[in-house]
């Protein structure tokens, strides 16, 4: 891997760790250091730079997935998603393909609007923390309501894993198992939802199947939700149409709800809260 501001042939991006660091070192010795995938179109060279001090400041390496561009044509329709959404849930598929083909058991994927808590790096150094059951930990959070489980199971410095039962929009920063990227990447050859509900909403049978946690607080969440001069990412820009649901997909909808809370148990021991909060200091200057 090349140092930080140099590319490599395989994109990918480390930084020299000072003495300050060695935090991050000890925690690489407890467990298999997991893999760090951002997604950055060709054309954003100023968000690559960007998400490239941000991955400084917390000590982690990063490999970068060039992402699918709108710009440069869509592949295919998928109605009714918007061209960019096509795009960014190909870029996303991109991402679990690298992670099926691995041989580790978990990857985290980035968009390349992230904005990290000041100790992120800790937390992705290994992954010795992430349920043994995990499918997927959201790492992010969108500051809306959101219902979760009543468990919250200890993990690292402070964090807790709890049980994500409810819709939790975005998709700026999850751990991915290897078999639940592989059971994805079969669920999602046609494409019915923007990524992030194909991710993280019971009412779509791709999240219905897997074993969903949120870690609390949030590790990371996109940078508009902050003031700064941070150009803002590419990836999905469009805004979202309203779409008017005919009875039969309401009824798909209900059924596949009804599917993911029998399955995950989701009828009892849960709780509303107004928001998963993010840790701060956050990791900017």
């Amino acid at each position: 891997m090349d140092r930080i501001g140099e590319i490599s042939s395989e994109n990918s991006y480390s930084f020299p760790l000072e003495a300050s660091d060695a935090k991050y070192i000890r925690f690489h010795l407890g467990g298999t250091i997991v893999k760090c995938l951002v997604i950055n179109l060709d054309r954003s060279v100023d968000r690559l730079a960007a998400v490239a001090v941000e991955f400084s400041r917390i000590g982690v390496a990063f490999e970068r997935v060039a992402g699918v561009d709108a710009a440069t044509g869509v592949p295919f329709v998928a109605p009714p998603l918007t061209d960019a959404e096509i795009c960014c849930f190909l870029s996303h598929r991109r991402c679990w393909q690298i992670i099926a083909d691995g041989p580790d058991r978990y990857g985290v994927v980035f968009e390349d609007d992230v904005v990290f808590s000041h100790d992120a790096g800790a937390m992705l150094a290994d992954d010795t923390w992430v349920p043994r059951d995990a499918d997927v930990v959201k790492l992010e959070t969108f500051f809306g309501g959101v219902r979760i489980g009543n468990r919250h199971i200890r993990v690292k410095n402070g964090y807790s894993a709890t049980r994500l039962f409810g819709q939790h929009l975005g998709s700026c920063g999850y751990v991915l198992s290897k078999a639940a990227a592989e059971k994805l990447l079969t669920n999602t050859k046609r494409l019915k939802a923007p990524v992030d509900l194909a991710l993280f909403s019971p009412n779509q049978m791709s999240a219905a199947r897997n074993t969903t946690y949120q870690l609390t607080p949030a590790l990371c969440a996109q940078a508009h939700f902050f003031a700064g001069d941070r150009p803002a990412s590419l990836i999905q820009l469009v805004p979202r149409p309203h779409i008017t649901k005919r009875l039969i997909n309401r009824i798909s909808v209900e059924a596949t709800r009804t599917f993911g809370f029998l399955r995950n148990r989701a009828f009892f021991a849960t709780e509303k809260v107004d928001a998963v909060p993010l840790r701060l200091p956050l990791a900017r200057s």
